[in-house]
């Protein structure tokens, strides 16, 4: 494909200026054809990369080929100005396509052959006339007849060119090939469409290509069309053609609007595919597939009478399945809590020791460390009064190769860090002995809730604080009567949750209040939610909606437990997209029966 074309109206007569000329047109073409065919952009890029250095090296061997001629002043200055015209406006493409390639338009294209052409016939053939023949450039005229008449010959013979290699691609493709005017009368056809619908050669009339058409398609394929201009708009349709010996022809036909410049109508084109084999393979499959359906409807019956006289046996089994699977999760509860407690004693035991003599150790060493500065200070006064000066050089020497002033301050910084890290741990196992609380753990005493909630973050820490921010709202609340371990338990499988139902920066909201005899905690998070029919089934034992392995569904259930234990409730509030709340009501003077 080819926007321009060199011939021998464009020689100016200096080969290396000529040269150069028909490979900026050859770049320009390449251009062109790479935007035609849908080229990724890097390739564009690159032509527009290799176009704009080649032209800036282009313009200078003719800045150079006129200072060396000492050409027309005036005329130079108009001459560089036209090329750095160009340069400019193609610094600017390339910028723009580095993110748009469609940056490279029809507008674009079309200054791009204009310049060219007239810059060669206009500006440069001054150029070569004045220093072929010495002639001052500013006493040359161009022929402006002429001068269109070139532009348009090779215009024209670019198209003829493009239309030429068009109609030898559509004549030898196997596919319905057609454009149509704006009143839908075929003006080009290739073979295989003339062929499929058994057509004469030659343009067929408006009627002839009707009258191909299947009767019922007709008026389907006529009102597409209309559709198509007056929305200039792109469509696909499936058709029929009936030919005189009763043969259908099944067509798919994917089409779109040909626009003016001006936004007219200017008619359709369009390719099409013959798919009667396909659609005779579908009526093959749907007579398969009724056959299918009728054996497994009359199988599916026989089954049906089989599960019948089973059904009362599986009833059985589910109900014994489900509370098999509620002792499961009462057992797997127990033996969670337990290696929890066990866990958490025996990390706060073991590190406990440990801690309590780095702590003390630590401030022993700001002591020591604090008498060694004291003693540096004093030995610091009395070099003044010593007369070696060489001993002084030698200990001045090393206060700066140790930087004595940077140290002074930094142990002490770095003993204040390690006694703060030390203070650190040593809260993180409180808290893990007061989650546990295994002292204890079968025993209903009177707890600080708000005791548990801090506790409890601090041991989920690890799973919340890259995912979401914790918004304590608490309330005034009294001591309640409970059982600690398990309610910290519930708090965990509730913040655990919320953390996994946040996919990458949420907030999860703490608030505590008190309404007549009881107290009420809520856990609000900003994830994605449960979908209602999912709500009712959450507190089922090994019901989850977590992947496989991510989750055994045993969380809420157990939660439920321990809750209904306690004689309170949980309430549930939640909307998908928006984020899930959920509301622990408890009584402050327990159960009434606490070994219930």
């Amino acid at each position: 494909m080819a926007i321009l074309n060199w011939n021998n109206q464009l020689v100016l007569g200096i080969d290396s200026v000529d040269d150069q000329h028909k490979h900026l047109i050859d770049l320009t073409n390449q251009l062109d054809e790479a935007v035609a065919i849908g080229a990724d952009r890097d390739t564009i890029i690159k032509i527009v990369n290799g176009l704009i250095d080649y032209t800036v090296y282009h313009f200078q061997h003719e800045d150079q080929l006129m200072s060396a001629a000492h050409f027309n002043p005036t005329m130079h200055a108009i001459h560089e100005a036209e090329h750095n015209e160009f340069v400019a406006k193609m610094m600017v493409v390339q910028l723009e396509v580095q993110t748009d390639v469609n940056a490279i338009s029809e507008d674009l294209m079309d200054y791009m052959v204009n310049w060219l052409y007239h810059h060669i016939l206009n500006t440069d053939k001054k150029m070569a006339l004045s220093l072929l023949g010495g002639i001052d450039a500013a006493q040359i005229s161009i022929d402006k007849q002429e001068h269109s008449e070139i532009i348009q010959s090779n215009l024209y013979s670019a198209l003829r060119e493009s239309e030429s290699r068009f109609k030898e691609l559509a004549e030898n493709i196997s596919a319905l090939i057609w454009i149509t005017n704006a009143s839908h009368v075929p003006i080009f056809c290739n073979h295989f469409w003339l062929t499929t619908f058994n057509l004469p050669a030659g343009i067929p009339s408006r009627e002839q290509w009707l009258n191909a058409i299947h009767p019922e398609d007709r008026d389907k394929v006529t009102q597409t069309y209309s559709r198509a201009a007056e929305e200039r708009s792109k469509f696909k349709i499936q058709y029929r053609l009936l030919a005189a010996d009763g043969k259908i022809t099944w067509i798919y036909e994917t089409a779109a609007s040909r626009v003016r410049k001006n936004g007219s109508f200017a008619g359709l084109m369009g390719c099409g595919m013959d798919i009667t084999s396909q659609k005779q393979a579908e009526t093959v499959l749907a007579r398969s597939n009724a056959q299918l359906e009728e054996q497994v409807e009359k199988r599916t019956q026989e089954l049906i009478n089989i599960n019948r006289t089973l059904e009362f046996e599986k009833n059985q089994q589910l109900r014994l399945n489900s509370q098999l699977q509620e002792a499961q999760s009462h057992l797997l509860q127990s033996e969670k809590m337990a290696s929890i407690g066990q866990l958490a004693a025996g990390v706060a035991h073991e590190i406990n020791n440990p801690i309590g003599y780095i702590n003390s150790n630590l401030n022993s060493l700001k002591n020591y460390i604090d008498n060694l500065l004291a003693l540096v200070a004093l030995y610091e006064q009395t070099e003044t009064t010593n007369g070696n000066p060489e001993q002084l050089a030698h200990i001045e020497t090393f206060k700066h190769k140790i930087d004595l002033e940077f140290l002074k301050t930094d142990v002490l910084d770095l003993l204040e860090e390690s006694h703060e890290g030390a203070t650190r741990v040593k809260k993180i196992v409180q808290d893990l002995k007061d989650f546990s609380h295994l002292d204890n753990s079968d025993d209903w005493q009177w707890t600080n809730l708000h005791a548990g909630l801090e506790s409890t973050l601090n041991i989920v820490n690890s799973e919340i604080k890259y995912k979401a921010k914790i918004v304590k709202e608490f309330g005034d609340l009294p001591e309640i009567r409970c059982l600690p371990h398990q309610l910290n338990q519930v708090f965990m499988n509730f913040l655990v949750n919320a953390a996994h139902a946040i996919e990458s920066n949420g907030t999860i909201t703490l608030r505590t209040g008190t309404e007549n005899d009881q107290v009420w905690v809520e856990i609000s998070d900003t994830g994605k939610g449960i979908a209602p029919e999912h709500q009712s089934k959450i507190f089922d034992p090994f019901f989850t909606t977590k992947p496989v392995g991510k989750g055994t569904g045993l969380g809420l259930s157990v939660s439920y437990t321990i809750i209904k234990k306690h004689q309170g409730e949980i309430q549930l509030t939640s909307q998908l997209g928006q984020g899930t709340t959920f509301r622990i009501i408890l009584p402050i003077a327990g159960a009434i029966i606490e070994h219930a």
